[in-house]
């Protein structure tokens, strides 16, 4: 997704709700998925609300920023023995404001120049999986749609998993493809493309292991190709490359302490394009079960990036080059804080969960010597129920 008014929430609400709510007391990294032999509904709600920007931080427009309503659903049924059929659906509405350019001020410093609070907007999303299911493994293979006013995309992947003969490793694999198309709403006095496209191309492998009745690992490789109109058409100046490459790795430890009932999830994420951004992530959770139907769970996540090569943080409008004040390509750290707790009953479970994001220059691993005032930071909660029939 292309758009700065659109992409901030909604990408990182999907990934912050969907990585909130997978929150097993040990996740089965190494064991394939089995088929499924009742029916799962599940519903979640969640309210993303940005802190409003300093005021003096802005030179023109309004301070306040995003605040987004989600509504998730997913239904899981079993056609037989070995196949199985998802459907999803999210349904979101996004207002606010948002950062049209930077600009240098009198005095030397960098400001904002953000839109009226008057941005309003809502997405669609649907995804369809159908899996395969064996003693082995599973295959799976999923189909897309989302749209917005100004936005469309098709999308497709394929996965798959495939457990050793001594049921300790578990090998995986998947590709998927996107097609989105973007026009962008347009405004007098404001020169904007009409319509463009861009496709991706993205893939993973991993290998999970068992190495203790009590300790699971798992690492994993990913890759991405973007190519078309990666630049955002709702900023002043920005103008980036057609192409981008990325790749990374992933390293995560599940570990079980018998003494306290609890499990120990650690997560590490390396990513890096050829746009120059290098960045880290670290994630930490502690899963206690308090009793055979009530788990706690507390997180911690730490992430840092450099800039793109080609990132400003005032725009220029003399500059026909590559350019771009986007702060999702400057250089920051953050830091998120997080709490779930989960109520499992046979037949249902209920989910709520809160964390707090803090980004900041000064948290990034490099000393920072650029400005970037349209750092976000933001709450996030959720409250969800998934029921079995």
């Amino acid at each position: 997704m292309t758009t700065t008014k659109k992409s901030p929430c909604s990408n990182s609400l999907a990934a912050l709700t969907g990585a909130a709510l997978a929150l097993p007391a040990i996740a089965q990294l190494a064991h394939a998925e089995t088929a499924p032999n009742r029916s799962e509904f599940g519903y979640r709600y969640s309210q993303y609300q940005e802190d409003d920007v300093a005021t003096s931080k802005v030179l023109v427009g309004d301070n306040e920023r995003y605040e987004v309503d989600n509504h998730q659903f997913r239904l899981v049924a079993p056609i037989n023995r070995q196949l199985a059929v998802s459907v999803e659906a999210a349904y979101e509405t996004m207002s606010g404001a948002s950062a049209y350019g930077t600009a240098q001020t009198p005095d030397g410093d960098t400001a904002l120049i953000m839109s009226g609070a008057s941005i309003d907007d809502n997405r669609t999303d649907l995804l369809a999986t159908l899996a395969h299911y064996r003693d082995d493994g599973k295959t799976s293979a999923s189909v897309g749609y989302s749209r917005e006013k100004d936005f469309e995309a098709l999308n497709a992947g394929v996965e798959r998993e495939q457990m050793s003969a001594d049921r300790l490793t578990t090998y995986s694999g998947g590709i998927g493809f996107s097609l989105d198309e973007i026009e962008p709403e347009q405004e007098d006095g404001i020169n904007r493309v009409l319509a463009e496209d861009k496709w991706s191309v993205n893939g993973f492998v991993a290998i999970a292991n068992v190495l203790s009745p009590v300790w699971q690992v798992q690492g994993g490789l990913f890759a991405a190709l973007h190519d078309g109109f990666l630049s955002d058409p709702y900023k002043a100046r920005d103008i980036r490359p057609d192409e981008r490459q990325a790749w990374g790795f992933t390293a995560r430890s599940r570990y079980f302490l018998k003494p306290v009932n609890a499990a120990l999830h650690a997560d590490y994420r390396f990513f890096s394009d050829d746009w120059g951004i290098e960045a880290h992530t670290v994630e930490l959770a502690w899963h206690q079960t308090l009793s055979n139907h009530l788990r706690v769970v507390p997180q911690l996540r730490y992430y840092s990036q450099s800039q793109a090569d080609f990132y400003v943080d005032s725009d220029d409008p003399a500059n026909t080059g590559y350019q771009s004040s986007d702060y999702r390509l400057s250089p920051f750290g953050a830091l998120t804080y997080g709490l779930s707790v989960i109520l499992q009953q046979a037949d249902y479970r209920i989910t709520l969960h809160g964390e707090q994001y803090e980004s900041d220059g000064n948290l990034a691993l490099k000393n920072v010597d650029v400005e970037n005032p349209a750092l976000v930071s933001f709450t996030l909660l959720t409250v969800g129920i998934d029921f079995q029939f």
